[in-house]
């Protein structure tokens, strides 16, 4: 990352990485003063990366993408900032010979408040597949064996600036065991029928073009026909969707 930032400024950061907002005193860490609290807040707000709105504070774009790239010095996610590897879970069930497709409302950045399959990082060394289970297993408490159908290389512009370049491998299972954990620090999860995980999926912004196909496939009863595929995928905005 260019951007270093002290162990308060990282507090900050983290605090509003889950939240759309947050007053001045819900982000102080404990234990700490007011006067230099507040000096690490305000260098945040004139490099740009906090925000200062009527409702307290928010992440500026360029605080999104900050914690939105992987922090080299953190073990399990030695990878390059902007060029990585996310792996997309969608996960089915049969209810009263209904489908259901396992959603999640976001609680984090980038893309906090979106609602839509789950997924997360690849580690390096891990296998796709491996990934998808284990991000499943920590966001969800559901255990699944999975198995990729395809993966999409998405690329987004916002204001003419790469802001990620990420492959999505989009995994897919049919069966899982556990108790689901309705709220956890990722998000709020929740069962939907075929046709609103379909919808919920549709955005033409920040979306994985690919879902919409996988999930069609699914409610026809021919995801075993879908031929796996390759796709790269150019989106461009103003401003990042949070």
């Amino acid at each position: 990352m260019s951007q270093e930032f002290s162990p308060i400024q990282n507090h900050i950061l983290t605090r509003l990485k889950n939240a759309k907002s947050l007053r001045y005193s819900e982000i102080m860490p404990e234990k700490i003063a007011n006067d230099l609290y507040n000096y690490h807040l305000q260098f945040l707000v004139k490099k740009g990366f906090v925000l200062k709105q009527d409702d307290g504070y928010a992440l500026s774009d360029s605080g999104v993408k900050h914690v939105a790239d992987p922090h080299l010095e953190d073990d399990a996610l030695k990878i390059a900032s902007l060029f990585k590897v996310n792996v997309i879970t969608i996960v089915s069930r049969v209810v009263d010979g209904k489908i259901e497709i396992l959603n999640q409302i976001r609680k984090s950045h980038p893309s906090y408040g979106k609602i839509g399959v789950m997924g997360g990082i690849v580690r390096k060394g891990e296998l796709t597949t491996d990934a998808a289970r284990r991000k499943l297993k920590t966001e969800t408490g559901l255990d699944a064996t999975f198995r990729v159908l395809g993966v999409e290389r998405r690329l987004i512009y916002v204001k003419d600036k790469l802001f990620s370049d990420v492959f999505f491998p989009i995994a897919y299972a049919d069966k899982s065991t556990g108790t689901l954990k309705v709220d956890t620090e990722f998000g709020h999860n929740m069962w939907v029928s075929i046709d609103e995980a379909i919808k919920n999926d549709s955005g033409e912004f920040d979306s994985i073009w690919n879902i919409v196909p996988v999930l069609r496939a699914i409610k026809a009863g021919e995801i075993d026909k879908m031929p796996y595929f390759y796709d790269e995928a150019i989106q461009s905005g103003e401003k990042m969707l949070l």
